[in-house]
C-alpha cells in the first residue's frame, strides 16, 4: 500500500471562497429591492455598518423589519456621533439585531448642518415601538430633529436648557461655582484653607 504525497512543485489548489459576510448578505437584498438606497460599507472592524441614504431610511428600515428573510425586529438603539470638522458633520447610528438571523447590523446616516436649518432625520418611532425614547435622547444631546416624531422634546436636560451637551462645539466650563461656605473654599486661593498641605 502506498500512500499519495502532493507533489512539492504543484501550485497549491485555491482555498474555497470565503462566505459573503453577514453585512455582505444583507446589503445585497437591500440592494436588490431599494437599489441606491445603501450608499457604502463601513468596514470598521469588528461589525462594519451599511452606511444609508437619509432620504430612504424609512424605506431601508421598514424593509429590514419585514422581509422574511431578514426580520431586523428588535432594535437595540440609535446614537449619534458629532465630527465636528467633518461634512456630513453627525453620524446617526442604529443598532439592529435580528433574532431570526442571529446577528446584528449596525446603519450609519451621515446627517449634514445644513446653515440655519436644524440637522435631521426622519423618525423611525412609528416603525419600532421603543425608539421614541432613543430618539428624544439624541435630540436632546445632540440637537437633531427626527422629523414625524410624535414627541420630540427633551428627556434628560432640563426644558429650558440651552445647548446641546454631547455637540463637540458645546461649551461647558466658565462658570463659577457657587460653593456655600466662601470663606473655606476661596475662589482665588489656590489650596482652600483645611486641606491638606
Amino acid at each position: 500500500m502506498t500512500e499519495e504525497h502532493p507533489d512539492p512543485a504543484a501550485p497549491p489548489e485555491d482555498p474555497a471562497p470565503a462566505p459573503p459576510s453577514e453585512l455582505a448578505q444583507v446589503r445585497a437584498a437591500i440592494d436588490s429591492r431599494l437599489p441606491g438606497a445603501v450608499l457604502g460599507l463601513d468596514p470598521a472592524q469588528p461589525e462594519g455598518a451599511l452606511e444609508v441614504d437619509r432620504e430612504r431610511l424609512i424605506e431601508v428600515c421598514t424593509f429590514m423589519r419585514d422581509d422574511a428573510a431578514l426580520q431586523f425586529k428588535l432594535p437595540l438603539f440609535c446614537t449619534a456621533v458629532d465630527w465636528l470638522d467633518r461634512e456630513p458633520r453627525f453620524d446617526l447610528v442604529y443598532q439592529l439585531p435580528s433574532l431570526h438571523r442571529g446577528s446584528a447590523i449596525r446603519l450609519k446616516v451621515g446627517v449634514p448642518e445644513t446653515p440655519g436649518e436644524t440637522p435631521w432625520v426622519p423618525s423611525t418611532a412609528l416603525l419600532w415601538q421603543g425608539m421614541g425614547w432613543q430618539e428624544r435622547e439624541v435630540f436632546d444631546l445632540f440637537g437633531i430633529d427626527f422629523r414625524g416624531h410624535p414627541d420630540l422634546r427633551r428627556l434628560l436636560m432640563p426644558i429650558d436648557w440651552e445647548g446641546y451637551p454631547l455637540r463637540k462645539d458645546y461649551i461647558s466650563f466658565g462658570e463659577a461655582v457657587k460653593f456655600s461656605d466662601r470663606e473655606s473654599f476661596a475662589p482665588d486661593s489656590a489650596v482652600p484653607r483645611g486641606a491638606p498641605s
